[in-house]
Parts: structure tokens; sequence; C-alpha cells
């Protein structure tokens, strides 16, 4: 008995189709996953250690910076660990975002000979950073034991946190994709608008000294939320705000779909664009 499958035009899927396709596409997903890890040490004298020296030097110069020279207020916890807590999340974000937006083009060469749903690419580098992430999340763990920083049973949802993270990350990178993969000055925008939101961020430096007249528009950023939620968990630090769970959580579906609708308007054409 032969299997019909009608093809719909891809202005007249609905969105649920759009979800299956996710689906049925984790199986190269995992393959493209693997191809990631493995490729990206491969050549490395260091291997996977890379993951963890960034943060760990980034720390130590902002350490010397905002410590000794600027002297800004304590945090409430070693600052070393404040700042590590801060930057492996940003980086995983960062990751996500860069590597998710510039994957259609990178994996032009796939794209344009083997059929299969295309938004399963921008999830790559979210998954593969994941790695990179949990080992930089065991790193923060040791030296918080090495400076005495007491830890919280809240630790136990540092894995939601991460997912959080790093769904926000692939929403974004699912609406700069199929842009990126049109416009090419999308790639070289975002390295310079990524660094203005770090500085922007409490990654460095605790919200505290943000002023108060501004603060509450602050911590509505999801970067900040999602930093915040990090140390509250491991740390048992100060929360973040309720409205800014609540905003990025919205800003997260809001993206994701928009990403959809966005793949789905450019998919016929995407590999003659590429």
């Amino acid at each position: 008995m032969s299997v019909v499958r009608i093809i719909r035009p891809i202005d007249d899927r609905r969105l649920i189709e759009e979800l299956r396709d996710l689906w049925r596409g984790r199986g190269i997903l995992a393959v493209l996953i693997k191809r990631d890890i493995a490729v990206r040490y491969r050549q490395a004298a260091l291997g996977i250690l890379w993951a963890v020296l960034q943060p760990i030097v980034t720390t130590a110069i902002f350490t010397i910076v905002f410590v000794i020279f600027i002297r800004l207020p304590s945090p409430g916890v070693p600052y070393p660990v404040f700042a590590f807590a801060g930057l492996v999340i940003w980086q995983y974000f960062s990751r996500a975002v860069t590597e998710g937006t510039s994957s259609l083009v990178t994996n032009s060469s796939l794209i344009t000979k083997v059929y299969f749903p295309r938004i399963v690419v921008p999830l790559v580098a979210p998954c593969s950073a994941a790695l990179d992430c949990l080992l930089g999340v065991a790193v923060l763990l040791v030296i918080a034991l090495l400076f005495q920083a007491q830890l919280h049973w809240t630790a136990v949802f540092v894995p939601f946190v991460l997912l959080f993270v790093g769904l926000f990350g692939y929403a974004v990178a699912l609406c700069l994709a199929p842009l990126h993969a049109i416009y090419r000055d999308i790639g070289i925008l975002l390295p310079f608008t990524l660094q203005v939101a770090m500085y922007l961020s409490p990654i460095a430096y605790p919200a505290s000294i943000v002023p108060e007249s501004v603060r509450w528009l602050y911590r509505l950023s999801p970067v900040a939320v999602m930093v915040d939620a990090m140390r509250w968990a491991l740390l048992g630090s100060e929360p973040p705000s309720a409205a800014g769970v609540v905003f990025t959580l919205l800003s997260t579906v809001l993206l994701f779909w928009g990403g959809l609708n966005l793949f789905r308007r450019v998919e016929g054409t995407l590999v003659d664009r590429i």
C-alpha cells in the first residue's frame, strides 16, 4: 500500500506543522550537533579546555579593572565568582546567537544538496554550546568552593536556567538566520551589537550601581534576567524581577513565532539566496 504525503505551499503551512518538522528533523539535528562538537576542537592543542580558559581570563581582567582599579562595591559574593557566573551565561547566549545566525550560510553546501527541515539548523549552536556551558558551570562550582562562597539548594534550578537561555538564544537566531542568509550586513552588525549588550548588562558589575531612575527598565533586559537567574540559582543572590522574567518569556515566544513565520516566507527561495 503506497503512502501519499501532501506537501502544502510554504505560506499555507500552520504553526503546528512547523513544530512537527522540527521534531522530524531531530535525527539530522543530532548528526549536526556531533559534527559541530567534533570539528570545533579537533586541531586545538588544548581541546575543550578553551571553553573555560576564555571566561577564566576574562574574569581575571574584570577583577583587576573593577575591583583593584575602580573599586566597585562588593556584590555580596566574592567578585571572581560573581563575574564568572555572569560570563558563563553570557558566553552561552552570545555563541548561541552568533553561530545560530550564521548557521544557514555556514551549512549552505548541505542545505543546497539535501532536503530537511531548515529550522533545525539554527538549533545546532544552542545545543552544542550547552556542552561548553555545562563545563563552565562545573568550573564555576570549583571557583565558588575555592573562594568559600556559599552555595544554595536553589542550584537544582541551574539546568532550567540553561534551558531558558538556550531557548531564548534559539528564538533570536531563528529570526536573524534567514535575514543573514539574504543580507550579509547582519553578520557585520551582530558582533558590535552583542558587545554593546554585554557592557549594558550586569555581567561585570552589580545592578545596584545603576541609577534608581532607570533600574526598573534595566531589570527588564532579557540578558539581565538570565544572568540574575543564574546567580540566584547558584549563589543565592537577589532573584530576577518577576516582571523581567515574564517579559523575557513573552519575548521568547514572540521571537520564536516571528522566526518561524520568517522561515516560512523565505524557505522556498532560501537555496537560491544563500
